[in-house]
């Protein structure tokens, strides 16, 4: 397989938006163990609040790693909150 970048200079970021959802966490820490164990990404961050996260003033990110989402997939939910929005389409 052919990787179009170097993992060590990645940084991922996981935003969760809209409403309830409760498998959410289970994708968080797929997406996590993915990114660190595949493909050696080891700067990895969460938005916390979903969109309302990126605003100014919002709610910061959080570091992830397989340390910390080990057992999240038994929470209902997401570790990192989410909304709806906040943000003008303009």
């Amino acid at each position: 397989k052919h990787i179009c970048w170097d993992a060590k200079q990645v940084c991922a970021c996981i935003v969760t938006c809209g409403g309830l959802c409760p498998g959410l966490n289970v994708v968080i820490n797929e997406i996590v163990e993915v990114l660190y164990f595949e493909y050696g990404v080891d700067k990895i961050y969460g938005v916390k609040g979903g969109y309302r996260g990126l605003m100014k003033g919002g709610y910061g990110f959080t570091k992830l790693d397989p340390k910390a989402v080990c057992g999240i997939n038994l929470q209902g939910g997401t570790i990192l909150w989410s909304s709806r929005g906040g943000l003008s389409p303009n």
